[in-house]
């Protein structure tokens, strides 16, 4: 049994706890009933191409599109001779000892691509003979992680510390009743609220005693990385742990070489609270003016004052009104040794503006600036020559007939007409404004007078946008679907079977979504905003739209969607757009390159040698093979 309830405790307080008596915060109350949700996937598009070996259906010209038997075979035998020999991985030459500090971390706990990163980086960095380890909170009694019966006194509560070593890395859960109560079997995926804008009202205790736990879980667990690390502090969430390490352990001689970088995975949340929460923080007075910060609105959302979702942001200010507030991410920044961010092009908007940088450009420039890192993905589960979603499994030198039989399925699965010589564009992803997916449906209309274009739409979100995207199926009833559900067996039948992906987003720190579509030869149509301008190159790996507005659906912007929609589709069936999907396929967009970057990096921070920054200066992503 892994009840918190029954651990052994060791009365072990921690050596910070020792030097520095905290105020005692309340106990949450919460119980820990219900039961765990699971998540159906059910295959449905094997009975498409079922379905289409049965009827033999003819596409247009009057020949049958794709003959799947032989698609079968070509792409079986291409897929097997596609499969790269994996390059001997060049070892650093000092290993180091490394801590992530997350709220997430996938797959045990996910709600974005702060997850996704701080699942898949440190396996590579592992891979290249670090020792690393991750540290985020146990939200739920995760079957594959023990007790360590290590119990410390943080905030005048008992934290304990629960441990799993998968894929050569040391994955560590903080056991406290503010994550497990509030979230096992209550909230899924809501790690920071009962719904978005609305978060838990103890947040600031929360993570304030995850960042001092995860601190001491190097140093104090059976399998101790020391004093001397490098941790990686991600988000608002841990960005007390900075602070901590500059203004509470290093003056008490501890953890003096250690070194902290800050990652921000998304600026637009910092982790705002209001200046009454500081006497709760149990640091030092001198680390309040790291978080002074002002602002025009006079709410802090959370379940007292949740946000609404046709507020705007004039309802919640009072011009020339400002109010103070705690800022935790511009904390991080100022006290972290480095600030890295998810890509080198966002790494440049948060600077350039007060809005691109949510009033912290001027705070990041203050604190050193900002470099970019370009995030990898997972090539396990997101791979056609290996996926299981898919009719036929294929690989750069079978892309095309791989496509085609995955095509051919999904225009059976959704009730398109089956046939190859017409382009298919699909969307996979959030109904929101920051998708874009309201400029996207604003532009199908002149897509569908501008070209013979099918259109796929996949995703949940805003109820507003929900009725939009099933109202499509009544509006193009022959070339146009919306489907408002999760479905992975359908999204990566989307993946496979489209011919491109629209990622209309109106901001992305780096973007998943495009990384993915690439990866099975998905040509994307983009926006140029953020991570989609380092990772998509126009005429070559895909299209871009030109950057869109950030607050307003205008019509300019859905003509320049749809314009670039058309100039994307007459590309298609010719040797341009088979070179753009063969280079698409044909990228390396794992962590591998990724990892290379944040080790030289590490080293840099360490050692802030030439060597490092030369290293560091050589490694760019993604890498493109043809």
């Amino acid at each position: 049994d892994d009840d918190e309830d029954d651990e052994e405790e060791k009365g072990y307080r921690s050596p910070l706890a020792m030097t520095m008596m905290t105020k005692a915060a309340a106990r949450s109350q919460v119980t820990t009933t219900t039961t765990r949700r699971d998540v159906k996937n059910i295959i449905r598009c094997r009975g498409g191409v079922d379905d289409l070996r049965a009827r033999r259906k003819v596409g247009g010209g009057g020949t049958r599109a794709v003959v799947v038997a032989r698609a079968e075979k070509v792409a079986a035998a291409a897929a097997a001779a596609a499969a790269p020999d994996k390059p001997l991985v060049e070892l650093p030459h000092t290993p180091q000892d490394i801590v992530f500090v997350a709220a997430e971390v996938a797959p045990w706990s996910k709600t974005g691509g702060l997850g996704d990163v701080v699942g898949g980086l440190p396996v590579e960095l592992a891979k290249r003979g670090h020792r690393v380890m991750t540290v985020a909170p146990r939200y739920d009694q995760y079957s594959d992680a023990w007790d360590t019966s290590v119990v410390l006194e943080i905030m005048g509560e008992k934290v304990g510390f629960f441990h799993s070593k998968k894929k050569g890395v040391d994955r560590v859960f903080v056991d406290h009743p503010c994550f497990l109560a509030k979230v096992w079997g209550k909230t899924g995926s809501k790690l920071y609220g009962l719904k978005s804008g609305a978060d838990f009202i103890d947040n600031s205790k929360r993570f304030r005693m995850f960042c001092e736990a995860a601190i001491e879980a190097a140093r104090c667990l059976p399998f101790s990385y020391g004093e001397n690390v490098t941790f990686v502090a991600n988000d608002w969430h841990s960005a007390l742990v900075p602070v901590l390490l500059r203004d509470v352990y290093k003056p008490s001689g501890q953890f003096a070489d250690a070194k902290c970088a800050f990652c921000v995975h998304n600026i637009a949340f910092q982790g705002r609270f209001w200046e009454d929460t500081w006497d709760t923080l149990g640091l030092p007075e001198s680390s309040k003016e790291l978080f002074a910060f002002e602002d025009g609105y006079n709410k802090v959302y959370s379940e007292l004052t949740p946000a609404d979702e046709s507020e705007k942001l004039e309802d919640a200010s009072e011009l020339g009104t400002t109010y103070g507030k705690l800022n935790w991410m511009q904390a991080g920044f100022y006290a972290a040794d480095r600030n890295i961010t998810v890509s080198p092009n966002y790494a440049e908007e948060v600077v350039a503006d007060a809005s691109k940088g949510v009033e912290l450009d001027k705070i990041i420039e203050a604190a050193g600036g900002i470099e970019g890192i370009v995030n990898g993905m997972d090539n396990n589960d997101f791979n056609p020559v290996k996926d299981k979603y898919i009719p036929v499994k294929y690989g750069p030198n079978s892309v095309a007939e791989g496509k085609a039989a995955a095509k051919e399925a999904l225009q059976a699965e959704l009730g398109l007409e089956v046939d190859a010589t017409i382009p298919l564009m699909g969307f996979i992803g959030r109904l929101e404004e920051q998708k874009g997916v309201d400029i996207l449906l604003k532009a199908i209309p002149e897509i569908q007078e501008r070209c013979k274009c099918q259109v796929v739409v996949l995703g949940t979100g805003k109820k507003k946008f929900e009725k939009l995207v099933k109202n499509l199926d009544v509006e193009f009833p022959e070339n146009v679907k919306g489907v408002v559900k999760f479905s992975t067996p359908l999204a990566h039948l989307i993946f496979a079977g489209s011919d491109f992906l629209a990622i209309p987003s109106r901001f992305e720190p780096c973007g998943l979504i495009q990384l993915q579509a690439m990866t099975y030869g998905s040509v994307p149509i983009v926006s140029s905003t953020g991570g989609l301008v380092d990772t998509v190159k126009e005429g070559v790996t895909g299209f871009h739209i030109g950057a869109l507005d950030a607050d307003e659906l205008t019509e300019e912007d859905a003509s320049a969607v749809a314009t670039t929609v058309a100039r994307a589709v007459e590309t298609y069936g010719s040797e341009v757009y088979a070179s753009m999907s063969r280079k698409c396929i044909s990228q390396d967009l794992s962590w591998a390159e990724p990892a290379k970057k944040w080790e030289a990096v590490i080293e840099e921070m360490k050692s802030m040698s030439v060597e490092a920054t030369e290293k560091k200066e050589s490694v760019s992503t993604p890498v493109v093979k043809v």
